[in-house]
């Protein structure tokens, strides 16, 4: 019986020796794998970073480009509205107000012809400012 207890108590002590052998051999496994995903994870934050910086850069890059185009614009819209001759339907159509309102008040027969004056003289002004921008085209 002697015999049996120390044949068992070897096995045991087998056993346990494989489980620490399997157990040192699972902490090198485990060491590795946490080696390799910090460097997964030293990577993916260098990439990070890169695609950070590309997108400042093109962020920018865009914010510059939508302004350029936006000036741009503004310009192309001046020199068009010039050419319409917008500015001078605006004050046409500002005259012709101030006309309206000083005729509500006074329409007394000289006040009437003095304002026809102006207005036709006015008249006058746009033609020839229309015909220099014709000329100018």
């Amino acid at each position: 019986m002697a015999e049996m207890l120390t044949d068992l108590l070897q096995n045991i002590y087998k056993r346990i020796s494989q489980l620490g052998s399997a157990i040192q051999g699972l902490k090198s496994s485990l060491d590795d794998l946490n080696k390799n995903i910090e460097e997964k994870i030293s990577n993916l934050t260098a990439k990070l970073e890169e695609f950070s910086n590309e997108i400042d850069v093109t962020q920018t890059k865009h914010i510059d480009t939508v302004k350029e185009i936006g000036e741009g614009t503004t310009e192309e819209l001046k020199v068009i509205q010039e050419g319409l001759g917008l500015e001078a339907l605006k004050n046409l159509i500002k005259k012709l107000e101030d006309f309206a309102k000083l005729s509500e008040g006074v329409l007394n027969q000289d006040t009437v012809n003095l304002l026809l004056s102006e207005a036709i003289d006015s008249v006058k002004i746009l033609k020839e400012s229309v015909k220099e921008e014709e000329v100018v085209e």
